[in-house]
């Protein structure tokens, strides 16, 4: 499958999903293995994709020039909430579907961060969707990229992501 993120550029899902556990710094969700800013640095230097430059806080997706691999993700947490009756709308399927994604060409690119976000009852699933016109048709596939980690996918393009909070047994 292929899908189409910001600005036309295409990558192809694989099935090497990223191991790192995601985690939630500041107003983000992470999916990277750099612990500090000097590995930040460097981890950015050393692969490509999308970026934030300046005042620009687009979601980032890196990958490895050599194998055109996806190494990293990070996604900003949208400010607006969507409304109870908005979120109850946020189709269920189709199921997750484990997958990494290959970058079609080595260049820059860049992603918009969603705009709205929306919440399950009792927490469960985090959803952020490019805008809320995503609820207005099926998803073509949820593509798992990390543990509990989802690209939405609709009409072939990337309109959003979506963690799922594993439960307590």
């Amino acid at each position: 499958m292929r899908l189409v993120l910001g600005g036309g550029w295409t990558a192809r899902v694989t099935g090497q999903v990223l191991s790192t556990a995601p985690r939630f710094t500041g107003n983000s969700l992470r999916i990277v293995r750099y612990a500090d800013v000097v590995e930040r640095e460097q981890f950015v230097a050393d692969t490509f994709g999308s970026q934030e430059w300046l005042w620009d806080a687009p979601d980032v997706f890196r990958f490895d020039p050599s194998n055109q691999q996806l190494v990293g993700a990070e996604f900003r947490l949208p400010e607006d909430s969507a409304s109870a009756e908005d979120a109850a709308r946020v189709p269920v399927t189709p199921l997750v579907r484990p997958g990494g994604l290959r970058a079609d060409e080595v260049r820059d690119f860049r992603h918009e961060m969603c705009t709205v976000h929306c919440r399950a009852p009792g927490d469960s699933v985090l959803t952020c969707l490019r805008d809320l016109d995503v609820l207005d048709g099926p998803l073509d596939a949820r593509i798992g990229i990390a543990p509990g980690v989802a690209l939405l996918v609709q009409h072939g393009a990337v309109v959003g992501w979506s963690l799922t909070i594993p439960r307590a047994t």
